[in-house]
């Protein structure tokens, strides 16, 4: 389970970070409106949290897929950090409305 855990960790921040951008939303839009710059301001902070998380995954299974191992330790590594590195782009991507003010 631990080795599932490691190769979807970026994929499981990306999940993460769509529900909370989409509760937010939720929120704002029942409290205000969803453009209210309180809300954008919590989905960009929460963004920023969330791409950190991400490529620090990513970072770190690329670290481990360069310095080698046997086979299957590879082949996890190289899943870990392209999960991470397309969780960054991604994250990167939903959050970006809520920068540049839908």
């Amino acid at each position: 389970m631990r080795h599932w855990a490691y190769m979807l960790g970026g994929l499981i921040v990306w999940t993460i970070h769509f529900m909370g951008v989409y509760g937010i939303a939720s929120v704002a839009d029942v409290a205000a409106h969803a453009g209210h710059p309180l809300a954008r301001a919590a989905v960009v902070a929460f963004t920023g949290v969330c791409l950190v998380a991400a490529g620090w995954l990513t970072v770190v299974a690329a670290r481990r897929w360069r310095r080698g191992g046997d086979e299957m330790a590879g082949f996890t590594d190289a899943i870990a950090a392209t999960g991470g590195a397309v969780s960054a782009l991604s994250i990167l991507w939903q959050g970006l409305p809520a920068v540049v003010g839908f």
